[in-house]
This record gives structure tokens, C-alpha cells and sequence, in this order.
């Protein structure tokens, strides 16, 4: 009986300890600021749609020209996908604009509030914007497909 009851316990212990450790990863004001939000612009290298969190590599010049390269968190594949992003949504090439939350420790990382490209549409986190400009280029490339055919 001491035994079984000396296991619960360990197993107990062990359940609460890493719990903490699965959420962790989750914990979004222990990485980046909420209380600022920055803008970068460059050139955008990747874009992957992905769980948990979909991810872009934008390259960044400085005043003096140097290159470094940004990575800009989004919310994840699912997330994105309700509000009808896809694979294409952020297309690699393209120069835009990102604002969003910086880290506290300064790195060349923000997760994602708004996109802007050079013709002045704007992705925005989780909103109707977004829904309705993603609508807008699928419209438009089967439109175009429609013309090859």
C-alpha cells in the first residue's frame, strides 16, 4: 500500500512538472514585448505555413547596406488557415513592410502584427482585412489560370 501510494506521488510530481515544460513554448510574454511593437523592411526568403507557429525569413539591410536576416513568428498553420491563408499568402521575393512585437533580449525576431507589401495592402493578425485580401489574390490567380486555359 506505502508503495502504490509513494508511486501516485512520483507520478503526480512528474505530471505537474512537465506540464509546465509542454506549455512553455506558449508562453508569449516571456519572449517577445507586448507592451512595443517595431517595423522591418526587407526582402522576404521564407515562408512556411506550419505548426505550431508558421514562420518567415525576411532579410533586413541597414543604413550602411549590411544584410541580417529577421525571423517574424505568426500564429499557427490552423489559426492562419481559418482566417484563409495558405502557402501563398506570403509569397518568398516579395519587399514588404512587417511591424510586430520585438523580444525582450533585442534579437532579430518579432512576431507578426501587420505585413504591408509595396502596393499598400496589409495582412493583419487574425482579422477580416486579411480574410478578404487572401479571397482577393485567389480570386485573381484563377482568373488568370482561367485565361491560360
Amino acid at each position: 500500500m506505502v508503495k502504490a501510494k509513494t508511486i501516485c506521488v512520483i507520478v503526480f510530481g512528474l505530471m505537474v512538472i512537465t506540464a509546465g515544460a509542454a506549455t512553455a513554448h506558449h508562453s508569449f510574454s516571456a519572449v517577445y514585448d507586448i507592451s512595443r511593437t517595431v517595423s522591418v523592411q526587407g526582402v522576404v526568403t521564407e515562408f512556411r505555413l506550419v505548426n505550431p507557429h508558421a514562420l518567415m525569413l525576411l532579410d533586413v539591410a541597414d543604413d550602411s547596406g549590411k544584410v541580417s536576416k529577421w525571423t517574424v513568428e505568426f500564429d499557427g498553420r490552423l489559426n492562419l488557415t481559418e482566417h484563409g491563408w495558405n502557402e501563398h499568402t506570403i509569397v518568398v521575393g516579395e519587399r514588404v513592410t512587417v511591424t510586430g512585437n520585438p523580444t525582450h533580449v533585442g534579437a532579430p525576431r518579432i512576431f507578426f502584427r501587420k505585413l504591408v507589401r509595396p502596393d499598400g495592402t496589409e495582412l493583419i493578425k487574425g482579422s477580416e482585412e486579411t480574410l478578404s485580401e487572401v479571397e482577393r489574390v485567389r480570386q485573381e490567380r484563377a482568373r488568370q489560370r482561367e485565361q491560360k486555359q
